[in-house]
């Protein structure tokens, strides 16, 4: 009885294994889906302890590459680092120190929380709650440049303090535009921070930008960010570019909203000679010089062309197209490097000393400085070409033989 009993448990296992589905399937490519979150998003006297983030599916407790979990969670205004739990397919976050009474929060979700696959969410999402009766109309916004680089700033992170020390934050999107807030009416210092390492805050070779914002303010802002200190620049190499052009690279940015002119420079040669200096080209200005140059010698090809006869390429009518309005900052970048154009030929194989007065920083801090340099030697004459055969010394034909 028992052989029996055993037999067909076992035909009985067979059959459910041949009823059941194989193995695998299509792999997963889709990132998490973000199902709900509580409380409800302008929710008002709010007692929740936690704002929890529900999921699909299991999230990857460490997120993506080698970023913890809580590098995706923001919470305003902060008291510290938020805390983050963990529950696999939900995730619960809540202040350092627990929700404040009477005080509006926005909770954000970043961009790149993935799954157990690898798969990563190329959108965020964010709740905005009080645990007070109200929550304030007032926002401050605005867009954040790489001034350097002319380009927004993604994923900027930005703050906004009030007189009496409370954070709060946000992070900008792909095109450096950003919402911080709700707030209430009054002062507050925002920062703007290309925050390279991640870990929320300023350091001390990171790019940043500063403004005092009254809330609710007049107008978007526009935060150019930028390595900024408080030494104002001094010329550190000058590089002769040719016999009348002079490349003078500074240490520190200098202001473009006051670049030093053609006369702040003092070009003096080793017999105490001055030359003068007629022109200061910024790096811009040089650019377009060169653009202009190189359209002037295609104009001169096809002149030359048409002249012999030759087929023409047709000729663009229209200018490039100007970049879309808020991808670029309204004002010229720093730059530090200037061309400056001499009045006669450079002497070669000589020392100069080029000073400056009063360059100003992006500090507002302005100096003086000086550097000397040499002009290179006299290029050599081409060497002779030695594959030539010597010309063969010319032979005196005889005459010929007179006849008798």
């Amino acid at each position: 009885m028992r052989r029996l009993i055993a037999a067909a448990a076992a035909l009985a296992g067979l059959a459910c294994a041949s009823a059941s589905p194989p193995p695998g399937g299509p792999e997963d490519r889709n990132p998490p889906r973000l199902l709900h979150v509580t409380p409800d998003s302008n929710a008002v006297n709010v007692r929740d302890r936690n704002v929890v983030f529900s999921f699909d599916e299991t999230i990857n407790d460490r997120g993506s590459g080698a970023q913890e979990l809580d590098n995706y969670f923001l919470v305003s205004p902060s008291d510290g680092n938020p805390r983050v739990s963990y529950h696999r397919s939900r995730i619960e976050v809540r202040p350092r120190n627990g929700f404040r009474d009477n005080t509006a929060y926005t909770v954000t979700l970043l961009p790149g929380l993935g799954d157990l696959r690898g798969n990563t969410m190329r959108t965020g999402a964010s709740l905005v709650f009080s645990t007070g009766p109200t929550i304030p109309p007032n926002r401050i916004t605005g867009t954040v440049f790489d001034w350097a680089a002319e380009r927004p700033a993604a994923r900027a992170l930005i703050q906004a303090v009030t007189p009496d020390s409370v954070l709060y934050l946000a992070q900008a999107d792909t095109a450096g535009r950003f919402t911080i807030g709700p707030l209430f009416p009054g002062t507050y210092l925002v920062r703007a921070i290309i925050d390279a390492n991640n870990n929320r805050a300023q350091d001390r070779s990171e790019a940043f930008d500063t403004l005092r914002v009254t809330a609710p303010q007049a107008s978007p802002l526009e935060m150019l960010a930028i390595v900024r200190d408080s030494l104002p620049p001094r010329i550190s190499v000058v590089t002769v570019v040719d016999s009348i052009s002079l490349r003078v690279t500074f240490d520190r940015f200098v202001d473009p909203q006051q670049p030093p002119a053609a006369t702040a420079f003092r070009l003096v040669a080793a017999d105490s000679s001055v030359v003068p200096i007629v022109a200061t080209i910024t790096p811009r200005a040089e650019q377009a010089e060169i653009q202009a140059l190189q359209q002037a010698r295609a104009d001169s090809i096809r002149r030359v062309d048409s002249l012999a006869g030759r087929l023409l390429p047709p000729r663009p009518t229209a200018a490039p197209p100007a970049p879309a309005a808020g991808t670029r900052p309204s004002v010229p970048p720093p730059y530090a490097t200037m061309l400056l154009r001499v009045a006669r030929p450079l002497t070669p194989n000589t020392t100069y000393r080029l000073s400056v007065t009063a360059a100003r920083g992006l500090s507002h801090r302005a100096d003086n400085s000086e550097r000397s340099f040499t002009t290179p030697r006299p290029a050599p004459p081409p060497p002779a070409d030695s594959t030539r055969r010597p010309a063969s010394p010319t032979r005196a034909v005889p005459p010929p033989p007179s006849r008798p």
